[in-house]
């Protein structure tokens, strides 16, 4: 039989590292984008202190959607506007998949962040027509794939 060797060290390491462990975000939901319309609206792009960003705004004139590039932090936030409630995740869906991304709620907005080269960004810019963003207990967002949002994304890659 051979010996067990036990090392305190590594054991507390591994504890520590478990008990730190974020929770892993559930399996988006899937949203069949050929079988939805995209929202009618307009998107607008302006440059703003340290960044862009990106309004959809739709036929009603209610803002829905803002993506903003923070460029000292070379992060992409996408902001769900209008929210009553929070939820943990955002759904983003694209012609290439979906993803959850973790997010925060205040004053009414839900946000998400990305770091710009985050390869969804480019999922979000070459989705074929339009893009979706949902929500727990909100129904999808559905936009059209208009050059202004991307137009952010390079901004924060420059």
């Amino acid at each position: 039989m051979k010996p067990r060797y036990f090392c305190a060290a590594a054991t507390a390491l591994l504890l520590a590292t478990a008990a730190t462990a974020q929770t892993p975000a559930p399996a988006p939901s899937a949203l069949d984008l050929d079988a939805v319309q995209a929202t009618v609206g307009n998107w607008s792009y302006r440059p703003i202190t340290g960044g862009s960003e990106a309004d959809f705004v739709d036929s009603g004139g209610h803002l829905r959607l803002t993506v903003r590039c923070n460029r000292t932090t070379r992060a992409v936030s996408i902001v769900r506007t209008g929210m009553t409630a929070a939820a943990p995740y955002l759904t983003v869906t694209t012609t290439y998949g979906a993803r959850n991304l973790a997010a925060s709620f205040a004053a009414g907005n839900l946000t998400a962040a990305v770091a710009a080269n985050d390869p969804l960004l480019d999922d979000i810019a070459f989705s074929r027509g339009k893009w979706a963003i949902a929500n727990a207990g909100v129904g999808a967002l559905v936009v059209p794939s208009w050059a202004e949002a991307p137009r952010v994304f390079e901004d924060c890659r420059s």
